[in-house]
Order: C-alpha cells, then structure tokens, then sequence
C-alpha cells in the first residue's frame, strides 16, 4: 500500500497552480489540494446519486411497474438504468462543450446541479400505485436527466485534476476522481444495507427507497458550493487569453485526435463492464441466484468497494512508476483468465461468491487507478473534455448500463447463472488489443496541440 496520503501533493510540484505567486509552493500544495477535493467530492455525490437507484432495482421494479411478472418488471427497471446510459454521450458533449469553450468550473457545477435535481425529483414520485403508467415515464426522464448529468462529469473532472497535477503525479491525483466514484457507490450500498436492516420490507416499499433519493438535496446544495468556489485551470486559461478555444470541441475531437476517443472507448469497455457486472448488478444477481439474502448481498457489494477502495491510491502511484500501458495490459489480460471461474464458483456457497466479488472488486479498481490519467493524456487541452466524454460515454453505452440489463436477459434466455461472464470476455478482449497499440505516456507533459 502507497504510504502517501491520495491528496497529497509534494510542495515544489513544479507546475503552474492557478492563482499561486511565484515561489509559494505551500499555498500551490494546499490550493491543488483543495481542488482535488471539490472535483473528488462531487463525484462521490454523483456515483451516490447514480448508483443508488441499481442497488434498489428490485424495490423500484415493485414500486413502478405493474404487479404480476416480476421478471418483467426488473427487466423494465434495468432497462431504465440502462436508458440512462444511451443519453451520456449526448450530456458528455454538451456539458464536455461548456468546459473546453466557458471553462470546467461552470460544467462542474451543471452536471452535479442536474444530478441533484433528478435525484430529489426521483425520491418525490409518486407510485404506480397512485399514478399508473405516468410513474415509469416520469422515472424514465428523471433517469435521462441522470444520464445527461453523469456524462459529462468525470471527463470534466478529471481533466481539470490532470490539468494542475505534477507530471510526475498525475496518475496518482487523478486516481482520486474514480476513488470518489467508488466512494458514491460504496455509500449507495451501505444506505440500502441500513434500509434493510431497520426496516420493514413494508416500509422499504412504501416510503423507505426514497430517503437516500431525497438526501440528493443537502449533499447536491454542498457540492455546489465547492465547485462554484474552484478556480479556473491554467491550461484552459491560456487558452481563452490566446484565443485558441475550440468553436465545437466534440467535432474538433473527432477531427483531430479520432485515435483517442477509439482509444478511450476500446479500453473503457472492460472497466465498465467489470464495474456494473461487480458493484452494481452482483447485488441483484446473488438475490436471484438465492446465493444470498439482499442483505447479505448489499454487504458483500459494500465489503467489495471498501476493499477496492483501500488499493485505488497504491495502483495510481504504480501507473507514475511503472507507466500506464503495463498495468492496463495486466489487468486485461487478469479479466480474461479470472471471469469464467469467478462466476463458476459463485454457485457453490455464499463464501465463495463474495471472495469471487471482492477478486472481480480488485481488478476493476486496478482499471480505475490507471485509466482517467491515460485518458486525459490522449487530448490537447482545448478538446481534452469532450473527446474523453466521447469516448468513454460511447463505452458506456455498449458496455456500462446495459451490462445488468444484458446479463439478467441471457440468464433468462439461456439458463444459465455464468452467461455474464462471457460478457465481460469479450469487453476484456477487446481492451486488451487497444492496450497493446497505446503509447505510454506517463510522466510526460499533457499534449498542448
């Protein structure tokens, strides 16, 4: 495990830190700090937000869609899940276009300003119950509002994070970003488990699903209130000063750097498969495998992102020594060896699904310390947040939400518990072929053209 703090931040870091005086390495120290906060801080608002709904889709399937088939109607609540992820790329490039051309401090602050709302919104509706068939639909646009809002924000975080990180630590810092997603899910989960264990299956369904929805509000008001405080990176303000912004940054993207959005797209497509398959669906999964109780699921899924968690910093550091292309190969070519028998032997005993979860746990988090450094390295400044939205927005749609809506359909169309991971061979596969044609380029400047 890393020795170092994930904020910490060496005093001469060597970088222009906006706002620092020259020879004020100490307040530069602190300011990066700060800014590695807010960016970390909102993300876990956001994967709190977004995840939360996944680790209920069993409840909402009752509270929203018609009684009777309850297949049927978690394959509907999945497919809600999943029809969020069809809107990120579209909100990677609005909100990816308002941070390379106004700046990333407004594009923060609008993705997690529209999460929190959907949020809110989300915990407010009214039942099938009471409203009939306006209940999914209404949940349908809220989740699209979540989409919308989801996608631009870990390409504007993380590239505002690269943007005042030493070369040195780049991976490290940036590390810190897809920590906080972990951290959102991870609560997302711990908040059903506290459902569970002081409620009434009665209460869950009648009022109890609404309370982590609802506690959007506060945490989303917070949130804001960082990012609107963070000052504007360097890099993005050299830029506007020179008049170099680029007019329509997901076109200039394409146009310029189409190895990069391939690039992120090919390796996103494992991690996100691994991280939906792992921490979002394996609650649901173990559930209808009668593996384990929903309790029981929810703390495998917590003790699994708190275990990911605890590594995330020491892999980040790894990517700044030994370089990111080594490691993502790694872990690639682990996914392929490890998927089919960590599904295999999930049907033997309760023990041996959460050791296969919290294995499956520890690789996906060896993805997320590498990948936001890698990405952000493939883009000029001027387009750096739209063609990493683009990229991994595109992944997500093949790979991220649809991942528990695919697998709970080939469970049902073939019988068999192990289909998912066939999945997640295939998304590994095709990662592992992009990581052998990447470039390594840690502990090398950020592209300027």
């Amino acid at each position: 495990m890393s020795d170092i703090h994930p904020l910490a931040v060496p005093e001469n870091t060597g970088r222009e830190i906006p706002g620092a005086a020259p020879g004020s390495d100490r307040e530069a120290a602190r300011r990066i700090r700060r800014i590695i906060a807010a960016g970390a801080f909102g993300t876990i608002v956001e994967y709190f937000d977004f995840s939360v709904y996944a680790f209920l889709a069993t409840t909402i399937a009752d509270v929203f869609f018609a009684k009777g088939n309850p297949t049927a109607a978690l394959l509907y609540t999945l497919g809600v899940f999943g029809a969020s992820f069809v809107l990120r790329p579209l909100g990677g490039i609005l909100i990816g276009h308002l941070g390379d051309r106004y700046g990333r401090r407004p594009a923060l602050t609008l993705s997690v300003a529209g999460m929190a709302f959907a949020s809110t919104a989300i915990g407010l509706l009214p039942s099938y119950a009471t409203i009939g068939v306006a209940a999914p639909v209404l949940l349908f646009v809220l989740r699209s509002i979540q989409g919308l809002s989801a996608g631009g924000e870990l390409g504007g975080a993380a590239s505002y994070v690269a943007e005042v990180a030493p070369d040195g630590q780049r991976g490290r810092l940036t590390s810190t970003m897809n920590l906080g997603t972990m951290v959102g899910t991870m609560l997302g989960s711990a908040s059903v488990v506290v459902l569970h264990l002081t409620m009434s299956h009665d209460a869950l369904l009648s009022w109890g699903w609404r309370l982590p929805f609802l506690v959007s509000l506060p945490l989303g008001v917070i949130t804001l209130l960082l990012r609107w405080r963070m000052e504007e990176s360097q890099q993005f303000k050299r830029l506007e000063e020179s008049g170099s912004l680029a007019k329509v940054p997901a076109l200039d993207a394409l146009r310029t750097s189409p190895r990069g959005v391939l690039t992120v797209c090919g390796l996103s497509l494992a991690s996100f498969m691994s991280y939906y398959l792992t921490f979002t669906y394996m609650s649901t999964y173990f559930q209808r495998q009668g593996v384990m109780s929903g309790t029981a699921a929810a703390w495998s899924t917590t003790a699994t992102l708190v275990l990911a968690m605890l590594v995330i910093p020491f892999w980040g550091r790894m990517s700044d020594r030994v370089g990111r292309r080594p490691l993502l190969l790694a872990v690639c070519a682990a996914d392929l060896l490890l998927a089919y028998p960590a599904f295999l032997v999930m049907s033997h005993s309760m023990a041996a699904a959460v050791v296969a979860q919290i294995a499956l746990g520890q690789l996906e988090a060896l993805y997320m310390s590498v990948i936001l450094a890698t990405y952000c390295e493939q883009f000029p400044a001027r387009v750096r947040a739209s063609g990493f939205n683009l990229g991994y927005n595109l992944a997500s749609i093949l790979a991220g939400g649809t991942a528990p809506y695919l697998a709970t359909g080939l469970i049902a169309a073939t019988g068999d518990a192990k289909a998912p991971a066939w999945m997640l061979l295939v998304a590994a596969a095709i990662s592992l072929a992009t990581a052998f044609t990447l470039k390594e380029t840690a502990n090398r400047p950020l592209p300027t053209v």
